[in-house]
């Protein structure tokens, strides 16, 4: 399955100067989310720059992150520190032990794929994590009032504007109910909900338990 867009050195700097500083309350909010369930080490699938990994190491957990993108990950080193680890890889065929991390993150990264992608990323990021931890997942949800959420129409006109496969993916993904049908086709359990970035995002924390059957 090799369905991954692939971001390039301009990707990763636009990614860098413009979404980083968007997702700032996302950061803020996964990391509370972490410390609130004891999380002690943590693989961010798809972590792009790294933000969020840095986040969470200055909140003293221990953070790797993995990424697809060659660009995205030279940047993510660049910035962060020695003891954050880095890996090149793919979502659906991550190169770590089952059961190894207390929490995976799947931030923002669902929803410009195929529906048969996500789920494929959904089942490994179980996969990684431990009997009883976390996956903690960030997707965008239309806020009720739409018209009355600036954040909402600033997102939903990146992602129309990105073209390609990556805008039919996202609109897809809305038509099909955001991060809620999401939630109702892939049985997640979920034991926390957050919104964030004015409305436009939500976040999930859901609980794994052993013996459960997978998403």
């Amino acid at each position: 399955m090799n369905d991954e867009p692939e971001y390039d050195a301009s990707a990763a700097r636009i990614y860098r100067l413009a979404i980083d500083p968007l997702l700032r309350g996302l950061r803020r909010r996964t990391v509370e989310a972490c410390r609130d369930l004891d999380v002690s080490t943590v693989l961010d699938i798809a972590c792009a720059t790294g933000a969020q990994c840095i986040a969470l190491h200055r909140a003293g957990i221990r953070a790797t992150g993995v990424d697809l993108s060659p660009a995205m990950i030279r940047v993510a080193r660049q910035r962060s520190p020695d003891e954050i680890r880095y890996v090149e890889a793919s979502a659906v065929d991550l190169p770590f032990e089952s059961g190894s991390y207390d929490a995976a993150l799947l931030l923002l990264a669902l929803h410009e794929h195929p529906e048969t992608m996500r789920r494929a990323m959904l089942r490994e990021a179980q996969r990684v994590v431990a009997p009883d931890g976390i996956m903690v997942l960030a997707e965008f949800c239309r806020p009720r009032r739409a018209a009355l959420a600036p954040a909402w129409w600033l997102v939903s006109s990146i992602e129309r504007l990105s073209g390609g496969s990556h805008a039919a993916n996202f609109l897809s993904f809305m038509r099909a109910g955001g991060i809620r049908g999401l939630e109702h086709r892939a049985g997640l359990v979920v034991e926390r909900r957050y919104r964030t970035s004015g409305g436009a995002v939500e976040l999930l924390v859901c609980r794994f338990h052993r013996g459960a059957a997978s998403v």
